[in-house]
């Protein structure tokens, strides 16, 4: 009994050990102090480049995780005034619909944001709960919530 608990132990040590190796959780290279310091970009994340088109079927999945995982902070219309925003400490939300994004606004930024979370804010990572393709259709439907202007690829 003791062996098979060992070796089920050491097969999901294995398991986590890869999946924390994959290529996704080591897109964010920059330090927590230059994250954590105001307005910034991701480094080379600003590159990277979003490989789903933001098709219309893109944008309703986009838009279904959204209402499933970000509403609830950010609010419908991305405003940042979701129903959990009130009782978060600041800083607030960020307004997703404005022409200003704190963390960069690029497709790799914004992936890298909704990826690896934003230390020292409420955003956390949704890297566990969101597969690379899900992310990437989150971030094609934010782009139908802000201005014309803000189109950066």
């Amino acid at each position: 009994m003791q062996s098979s608990s060992r070796i089920m132990w050491l097969a999901l040590m294995t398991a986590a050990m890869t999946w924390l190796a994959a290529p996704d959780h080591a897109l964010h290279a920059q330090s927590s102090a230059a994250r954590d310091a105001g307005d910034h970009q991701h480094g080379d994340t600003a590159s990277l480049k979003n490989p789903i088109k933001p098709t219309p079927a893109s944008v309703a999945a986009g838009k279904t995780l959204y209402e499933a995982q970000c509403i609830s902070c950010h609010g419908p219309a991305g405003k940042g005034d979701g129903k959990m925003a009130a009782m978060m400490n600041p800083p607030k939300p960020s307004d997703l619909s404005d022409a200003t994004w704190k963390h960069g606004a690029s497709d790799g930024e914004i992936f890298t944001v909704i990826h690896d979370g934003s230390k020292g804010t409420a955003m956390r990572a949704y890297a566990a709960r969101m597969k690379a393709e899900d992310i990437w259709n989150v971030v094609n439907y934010l782009r139908t919530l802000g201005p014309q202007a803000r189109k950066t690829r």
